[in-house]
């Protein structure tokens, strides 16, 4: 038995709950019990939404216009793959007399890429190309103003080169660097040519545009470039100028449609004589047949100062 100073070092019994205090304290343990749950329940969900938005696909603007664009095909005949391996437009007949590399007419210098065709006319009369041609060459001689040609076109539609299509030429100022120039001849001062010579303009500039891919936009006037009159009758009558952008054009897809004609005879033509096939075959390859002239090069340490030289007489 417990002494009475062992129930003393004990304390007092601890007091025994009324059943009303002990439902009140269930009631609070239950409703503490919700609480976490819920807690729980919510941060879960909020982890779940976090998660949902932290990988799902965002906005790609590459995407949406792979999504909207619309897809074509572009069918290729077999005729239409062997057109593309030759140009369509013939190369006209070209007298190559090129010039001797001097200072004055044929400086030997590279141009930097072929953008533009420039159309200019003599202003000397009653010239023939041949004449026009062998002037230039004496320049390195007379050494008296800068002035040559890429090409000449003469009255009877002959024409002479002069200086490589890749070379500069003394002709159209700044557009020297990026063109290829073509002088033509004519009978009065009105500058208007002949149907020779118009026609000869035509095939030429429909050849050099589609060789070097240029369009209606790249056939320029002298005029176009500084403002003088040249050519003199295409200043005086832009709409016949319109007129011979428009011929040149005309014949580029008139050769086309040519070409499609007869590539499409030869791959399909069932009535097609061995003649005619020769022939025919004889067309294809001059496609691929260029009359490749090596630039030859003056020394290019003068490039800077032939330049100066040149700008300086304004009309060339």
């Amino acid at each position: 038995m417990d002494t009475e100073q062992e129930k003393d070092n004990r304390g007092p019994a601890p007091r025994r709950l009324t059943p009303y205090e002990q439902y009140l304290q269930q009631k609070r343990k239950r409703r503490t019990g919700r609480i976490i749950f819920w807690v729980i329940v919510v941060e879960a969900v909020c982890l779940i939404l976090g998660a949902i938005v932290l990988f799902m696909p965002k906005d790609d603007p590459e995407i949406d216009d792979l999504i909207n664009k619309k897809i074509t095909f572009n069918y290729e005949t077999e005729t239409d793959r062997v057109v593309t391996f030759g140009l369509a437009v013939p190369k006209p007949n070209i007298d190559v007399q090129l010039l001797t590399i001097n200072d004055w007419s044929r400086p030997g210098i590279a141009v930097n890429d072929i953008k533009k065709i420039v159309i200019h006319y003599l202003g000397n009369p009653e010239t023939s190309a041949q004449e026009n041609r062998d002037y230039f060459e004496s320049l390195k001689d007379l050494q008296d103003t800068y002035m040559s040609a890429n090409y000449v076109v003469g009255t009877e539609g002959e024409i002479i080169q002069c200086v490589p299509d890749g070379e500069v030429a003394w002709a159209s100022n700044k557009a020297n660097y990026y063109s290829i120039s073509i002088e033509n001849c004519h009978h009065d001062t009105s500058g208007r040519f002949t149907d020779a010579t118009y026609w000869a303009d035509v095939h030429l500039v429909a050849y050099l545009t589609e060789r070097y891919a240029l369009d209606r936009d790249d056939i320029i006037r002298h005029y176009d470039v500084t403002g003088k009159d040249c050519p003199l009758w295409y200043v005086e009558h832009p709409d016949e100028w319109e007129k011979f952008k428009d011929d040149v054009m005309t014949y580029r897809e008139e050769c086309r449609t040519l070409q499609r004609e007869m590539v499409d005879e030869l791959l399909h033509g069932e009535d097609v004589d061995e003649t005619e096939k020769d022939v025919l075959r004889e067309y294809l390859d001059s496609f691929k047949e260029e009359t490749v002239v090596e630039m030859e090069t003056s020394n290019q340490d003068l490039w800077e100062d032939l330049k100066k030289r040149a700008e300086q007489y304004g009309d060339h």
